[in-house]
């Protein structure tokens, strides 16, 4: 079996972008042959990993694949024009032998395809080749099955793979946050106002009351902006944020495992994966209650700030507590042979040793 995953990939490090990169190691690792045709800005050298240079370039690799007989796996998130042409051009190249999947990754879908009839019948048009829909949420696979899309054709697997959670080493910098900070809350950022970074310095103002040593730690695209310096400014938080700027994800989770709570106040979301990494590792997590999430979140009412600091001194006081996790990379890979028309059993994956590289998927065992 052969499987193509189609999407970004890392650098740098949405969502998206690490699942894609997750779950090619994990194929990797389960011994099956998978590459990648990064479609983002091109991440770093990897195994297996073909950045695309230009449209012309990406057909002409996927006629190749195609050919070949690849199954193709496509991710996306699906609440923009871009994301449904891609979906319809991967699903309408002509290849009879290759399966083809798609995971629509994004919470904000639902309200992008209610917005038209036109988007829903592009929608639908733009799935037709696809064998499965993949849908995060059940909100994602109701929008989707509301376009016309057969609803046994859609199946919901969170985009998470617990047994990839594994934290790395830290910048110096993250050391000195978490010895001078007490408690030390952390936040994925993206200069998107739908990441909510307005309502967290607005909470983080109210938590200092309780907590004189409060801090925020920020990870991601955006801290250097005009706008982001403003708004920390105007809402006197400046001095209790500590900056991080864009980490490695391995990075990222060894910030997440030495923080106190982990917040996502966002506006709109799908199924967050550093919600579930927050959890997994036994980080209590406060979240937005704009949608359903993971069982153990701590959900305050969306953009009220008193609500939010709230909820957070009750996680504090709560402490840790590590929730049981999802992994979809078993039910991928069954959805992957059932479509190759493989035995069931070839989708038992052998038991990865722990120093399997989850950016390679290399590992010293061979599939049992």
């Amino acid at each position: 079996m052969k499987v193509l995953l189609i999407g970004d990939y890392p650098p740098p490090y949405g969502g998206v972008a690490i699942h894609v990169q997750q779950l090619h190691g994990y194929l990797r690792a389960c011994g099956v042959e998978a590459k990648v045709l990064d479609i983002g800005k091109g991440g770093r050298p990897a195994p297996d990993v073909h950045p695309v240079r230009s449209p012309a370039h990406f057909a002409l690799r996927l006629a190749g694949f195609l050919s070949a007989g690849w199954m193709l796996h496509v991710h996306t998130s699906g609440n923009n024009p871009k994301s449904w042409v891609l979906a319809g051009l991967v699903g309408g190249m002509p290849g009879l032998r290759s399966s083809r999947v798609i995971t629509l990754h994004s919470g904000l879908l639902p309200d992008y395809l209610a917005a038209s009839g036109a988007r829903r019948n592009f929608a639908r048009v733009a799935l037709a080749g696809y064998a499965r829909v993949v849908a995060v949420s059940q909100a994602v696979k109701d929008a989707v099955v509301a376009c016309g899309v057969p609803e046994e054709k859609v199946v919901v697997h969170p985009a998470f793979l617990s047994s990839q959670v594994r934290p790395g080493p830290v910048p110096a910098v993250v050391d000195a946050a978490r010895a001078r900070r007490r408690p030390l809350i952390t936040m994925a950022h993206h200069p998107s106002p739908v990441y909510g970074r307005k309502l967290a310095f607005r909470a983080l103002k109210l938590l200092a009351r309780e907590y004189p040593d409060v801090g925020l730690a920020l990870f991601g695209p955006g801290t250097d902006a005009e706008d982001f310096i403003r708004d920390a400014r105007e809402l006197g938080v400046a001095g209790r944020l500590e900056v991080l700027g864009e980490l490695e994800h391995s990075a990222a989770l060894g910030l997440m495992a030495r923080s106190d709570v982990f917040l996502r106040p966002t506006t709109h979301d799908g199924d967050s994966i550093s919600v579930r990494e927050a959890l997994a590792l036994g980080v209590p997590c406060v979240a937005s209650d704009v949608c359903a999430r993971p069982e153990g979140t701590r959900v305050f009412k969306a953009d009220d700030a008193q609500d939010l600091a709230r909820v957070v001194t009750e996680a504090l006081a709560a402490g840790p507590a590590v929730q049981p996790s999802v992994d979809a990379g078993p039910e991928l890979l069954t959805l992957y042979t059932e479509l190759a028309g493989m035995p069931a059993e070839a989708a038992m994956p052998f038991t990865k040793s722990d120093d399997t590289d989850i950016d390679t998927g290399e590992t010293k065992h061979a599939a049992q």
